[in-house]
């Protein structure tokens, strides 16, 4: 991957002759707040149309207690702290502060399930706290200041899916098995670039793209890399249906296993060989999706 990179990088390209991009990015931990992202995604070109759900405040509040605490309070004795939900409602949320007393071997000494607790009202936005300890009343008031910071802005996890959702909808196929580098067409490239520069805009964000030449080693490359991908995808819904998922963890698969289908015809003009096998590789795809999804409606 690394030669090929640096072949590519090493070509001053003509436009003409560009089958499309290679790509990745990155984005640090970081918090924005809407009205800022709605701006960035509009400069950017890509409009505010990609922007995510608004940030519901249960959703912050569990995010404000999901951190866990641990302090030595003995020679090999440690106290370890977390938060476990207990009642939601209409009208609230609670979740208390556990704390677990072990030595190193992993012996409970003690479990004190209520040592804090944290409760949110749905309606009012407000947060209540109650301790036992100088140290629950440190961690239940760190929760609430917590809350009031996510529930007015979104943070690196909700980010990375909006790009990850701009990324798919630009037929992009992952030219490294662990993913991070993709290739996206070059009928995508205005849109490509409006991603980089949506990253780029962020405090932590990087992102950068790399023409591809028009060259049998390069179009060689993305046909190969295509085909693994049509058969990975193949594969993830054989493994999705036949080990019985859950609607809700095997729908996701099969929606992005619709879509590898319909990104096919983007590459037509960019794959060489003999597309038989991957022409029955869309076909099984195709037909397992609509089988699948027709079961789960049924």
């Amino acid at each position: 991957m690394n030669s090929i990179l640096k072949d590519v990088a090493a070509v001053k390209a003509d436009n003409e002759n560009v089958i499309g991009h290679l790509t990745w990015h990155s984005l640090s931990e970081m918090l924005i707040k809407p009205d800022e992202l709605k701006d960035k995604l509009i400069a950017s070109g890509l409009g505010d149309g990609w922007m995510p759900n608004e940030i519901r405040l249960p959703d912050a509040f569990r995010r404000a207690t999901s951190d866990k605490f641990k302090r030595e309070v003995a020679p090999g004795v440690y106290e370890n702290y977390m938060y476990r939900e207990v009642a939601s409602t209409h009208e609230f949320v609670q979740r208390n502060l556990v704390c677990e007393t072990k030595d190193t071997k992993g012996r409970r000494l003690n479990y004190h399930s209520d040592a804090g607790s944290v409760v949110l009202d749905r309606k009012t936005g407000q947060v209540d706290t109650g301790y036992v300890t100088a140290t629950a009343e440190q961690l239940v008031r760190s929760a609430a200041q917590r809350f009031d910071i996510y529930r007015q802005h979104y943070g690196a996890t909700t980010l990375r899916t909006m790009i990850s959702n701009i990324l798919k909808s630009m037929s992009p196929t992952p030219v490294r098995p662990s993913g991070g580098i993709y290739f996206v067409p070059k009928q995508f490239e205005s849109k490509l670039i409006s991603l980089v520069q949506l990253v780029t805009s962020f405090e932590k964000g990087e992102a950068e793209k790399i023409p591809l030449i028009d060259t049998r080693d390069m179009k060689n490359m993305i046909t190969r890399k295509l085909h693994e991908h049509l058969h990975d995808t193949l594969r993830a819904c054989e493994s999705g249906i036949g080990d019985q998922m859950k609607k809700n963890e095997l729908k996701p698969i099969l929606l992005d296993a619709k879509r590898v289908v319909a990104d096919f015809k983007q590459y037509e003009s960019i794959i060489t060989g003999d597309l038989k096998d991957m022409e029955r590789c869309v076909s099984m795809i195709r037909e397992k999706v609509g089988t699948a999804l027709r079961n789960m409606e049924s």
